[in-house]
């Protein structure tokens, strides 16, 4: 595993111990739900452009991103494949692939994080750990091209590591995306074709199931 090592009085700390902690907490957990708010911040423009939505992960693999408002679309992926829907004139229309390649690679980091997939992380990116009021890990890719579009990838948690508090993208270019999570529940129960990739569920259905399991 490779790690970053830094020591300041920000309260930086060797990431290998709070990755390990990490991964022990999320290896257990067989599902999760979050609803999110999404922040764009552009330097163009004097205020963020905001979006909510929901983000579904089932283990071994599966996710779904669902952006709920102001418009509607939805982006699912697993292991071998990914599907892209948009909602237009009244109904859900599929999509030929255009998954946003920033939003796609925090999706499978999100999903790696919560399945306590770790390794993937770290193979990928040198990391670096801030423990404060909250625990943030530093994500910067090691990879040439994609430092190109993502210059970090910031994941911010409590300091008992039990959730996901927000997400940060930030761009070369000083652009950042800020995605902020709320109403987090693990093991969740997810219906059938929850992350059916023809024809998924209606996300007032999941929610509707996850909100009533016991």
């Amino acid at each position: 595993m490779l790690a970053v090592f830094s020591v300041g009085v920000n309260g930086l700390a060797a990431p290998s111990p709070v990755l390990a902690e990490l991964q022990v907490k999320m290896a257990s957990v067989k599902s999760v739900y979050l609803e999110f708010t999404q922040e764009r911040v552009l330097k163009l423009f004097s205020e963020p452009l905001k979006s909510d939505g929901v983000m579904l992960i089932e283990r071994p693999a599966k996710i779904r991103w669902e952006t709920t408002a102001p418009y509607q679309t939805i982006l699912l992926g697993d292991k071998s494949s990914v599907a892209q829907f948009e909602f237009a004139d009244g109904k859900w229309q599929k999509l030929k692939l255009g998954f946003p390649q920033l939003l796609q690679r925090v999706m499978q980091q999100m999903a790696a994080l919560n399945s306590g997939n770790l390794a993937a992380m770290t193979d990928d990116y040198e990391v670096t750990v801030a423990t404060n009021s909250e625990t943030v890990l530093t994500l910067v890719p090691k990879d040439k091209m994609m430092r190109g579009m993502l210059s970090s990838l910031e994941i911010h948690l409590p300091p008992d590591l039990s959730g996901t508090r927000e997400v940060v993208m930030n761009e070369p270019n000083g652009d950042l995306t800020r995605i902020i999570f709320r109403n987090e529940k693990h093991d969740a129960t997810f219906p059938a074709k929850t992350f059916d990739q023809s024809k998924p569920l209606e996300i007032a259905a999941v929610q509707t199931a996850v909100k009533n399991a016991p």
